[in-house]
């Protein structure tokens, strides 16, 4: 199994953060022997390692195994970028319910949350130290000859940002200009991120490392493309116009050059060996023996498991059965019989379990989501796997075919609609097994059921949220099980739900930032 661990989970020079001075007057008289940021950063590799850093904390919560975190948490695993992110974009929808009454678990499944929510600190605490991790990369880096490397982290940057902008909508301003010590950045709207995350990745694009599977796990061109076509997909939400036509020559490129094609088997995207697969563009890489974290697929596939649904037998994990996450009984009546995408878990100790979940705290109610597996792609199982393997898919190509058909069909232009039909009709194929789902023509689709069809393919990856917000199905429109607090849902919620609050930590903490309208 070739991961490109050596490079993503480098731990020579561990954290690898400087500052550009040495301090005050009461500095000690450097010697021969203090490391200092230009010493360090001599080594062979040691640019790498520091870049190798930045990947880390998109996927692990520290740097000194499972139990450490960068940030602060109580619990590390809870801390991690993929556990965080995940719980804003599906607990919060109705694609998956949570058994657990964990501070700020319920606010998110019930759409309640407040400011104090404790997601949000987290998940804005690891974004904010990210960013800071990429200034001091481009900082040390400046004139050194690592103009590829410089080209990851600023895309690796404008990813984080990315996020920011979709969940808050705003964010602290820090970049490699904007200097170091003790001061209060200054609060960025969404039109300054977006043309910011917009400009630098438009920037790198030529810069970054071409697709091979020696950067499996890196960011390349068609990464960044991604990025950009989610933004633009985004546009008209983030309050700045349609984009549709440039998410188009983005999504054309990826799937036109970008040399990636659908897995044979849908499951093999969410598997033990699924670097193996040629549909994934961007994971962030997990691995027992170098990559532990209780956030992660460990999260995704532990939580799944309980009574009934051994960890070991059914998803290769030894001994870790969580008892917390199911599937809402909404997202398991969207797939017909047929669909060979419907991974749930249907039985328990004491027999079949009902899909409809009547109290949200029995684990033994609801459906467990068994889409993520860290078994292999054959079926088999490994011994002795305490933590997963399995590498998170952040994005991957049926996704791109998706948004393809969906900017198409929004208005965009510089598409061709019968090949956006032809790579729709690829994903029924390979969902159903047979043309019975074809279509010949998008007018035979509405935004609607393309909306039910992102939720069938791309269930439990963390796309739920943005897509409903996109479909204008978020807060309105669209009614399921348990919204609002409710077991039979509310149709309609205060549109402030639609953008995530700052933490109210943060606003206390910096006085040039404020809260968000409606919290």
């Amino acid at each position: 199994m070739n991961k490109n661990l050596k490079y993503i989970f480098a731990v020579g020079l561990g954290v690898m953060t400087f500052t550009a001075c040495t301090g005050d007057l009461d500095t000690e008289p450097l010697t021969d022997q203090t490391l200092t940021p230009a010493k360090a950063l001599a080594a062979e590799g040691a640019y790498e390692q520091q870049a190798a850093k930045i990947y880390s904390a998109f996927a692990l919560s520290g740097s000194d195994g499972s139990g450490s975190s960068d940030i602060v948490s109580n619990d590390a695993g809870e801390g991690t970028f993929t556990r965080c992110f995940w719980n804003l974009q599906e607990l919060s929808t109705d694609e998956a319910r949570i058994a657990w009454s964990d501070e700020g678990l319920n606010g998110l499944q019930f759409q309640q949350w407040t400011s104090t929510g404790k997601f949000f600190k987290l998940n804005f605490a690891r974004m904010t130290m990210i960013n800071a991790l990429c200034n001091e990369f481009l900082i040390q880096s400046e004139g050194k000859g690592v103009d590829e490397l410089r080209a990851e982290v600023r895309a690796l940057r404008a990813f984080s940002y990315y996020i920011l902008l979709d969940l808050y909508r705003t964010a602290p301003w820090t970049d490699e200009t904007t200097g170091i010590g003790s001061y209060f950045p200054e609060q960025a709207d969404g039109a300054q991120l977006f043309a910011f995350v917009e400009s630098e990745l438009k920037e790198v694009l030529n810069a970054l490392p071409a697709k091979s599977a020696a950067n499996y796990g890196k960011v390349n061109k068609y990464v960044a493309e991604m990025i950009l076509a989610n933004l633009y997909m985004n546009a008209e939400v983030y309050g700045q116009g349609s984009r549709y036509s440039d998410a188009l020559t983005m999504l054309g490129d990826i799937i036109n050059t970008g040399g990636y094609t659908l897995a044979a088997n849908y499951q093999d995207n969410f598997c033990y060996d699924n670097n193996e697969s040629p549909e994934i563009i961007f994971p962030l890489i997990y691995d027992m023996d170098h990559g532990q974290t209780y956030g992660g697929t460990q999260y995704l596939i532990a939580a799944s498991c309980g009574s009934g649904l051994s960890s070991n037998d059914v998803l290769g994990l030894t001994n870790a059965e969580w008892a917390g996450l199911r599937a809402g009984e909404d997202l398991v009546k969207r797939f017909e019989a047929s669909d060979r995408r419907a991974f749930f878990w249907s039985t328990n100790e004491s027999g079949d379990r009902d899909v409809h979940i009547t109290n949200w705290s029995n684990y033994n109610e609801g459906y467990p989501c068994i889409k993520w597996t860290n078994k292999k792609k054959d079926g088999t199982a490994l011994g002795n796997q305490t933590f997963a393997s399995t590498d998170y898919v952040f994005y991957r190509l049926a996704d791109a075919y998706l948004l393809y058909v969906e900017a198409i069909k929004r208005g965009g232009t510089g598409g061709d609609a019968s090949k956006a039909v032809s790579l729709y009709n690829e994903i029924q194929q390979r969902a159903y097994g047979d043309g019975s789902h074809n279509i010949a023509s998008l007018d035979d689709i509405t935004l609607a059921q393309l909306l039910d069809e992102r939720s069938r393919e791309l269930y439990f990856e963390g796309h739920r949220r943005t897509d409903l917000i996109r479909f204008g199905s978020f807060v309105d429109n669209l009614n399921w099980s348990w919204k609002g607090g409710s077991e039979n849902g509310i149709q309609k919620l205060d549109s402030k739900y639609n953008v995530y609050p700052l933490p109210q930590t943060d606003i206390e903490a910096n006085p040039n930032l404020k809260q968000t309208k409606g919290y």
